[in-house]
């Protein structure tokens, strides 16, 4: 499993709830090693789509790489 990281502010979130969420990200990742980051774009959750996409694609391609023996 491959995550993009959205590190912009987020809708509807108070206070520091996502940069919270986003600092347990590192301890959920070290636990299991099928988890990986990979990608944190400068856009938030409502924009990564649009502004980040070839962080997307990337992530999307190391997952497929692994499929035919890859990374």
């Amino acid at each position: 499993m491959r995550y993009a990281v959205a590190s912009g502010t987020s809708f509807g979130s108070r206070g520091d709830e996502q940069e919270r969420v986003r600092t347990s990200l590192c301890a959920v990742t070290a636990r299991n090693p099928n988890i990986r980051i990979g990608a944190k774009a400068a856009s938030n959750h409502g924009a990564i789509l649009k502004k980040d996409y070839p962080a997307i694609a990337e992530a999307v391609r190391e997952v497929a790489a692994l499929d035919r023996g890859g990374r």
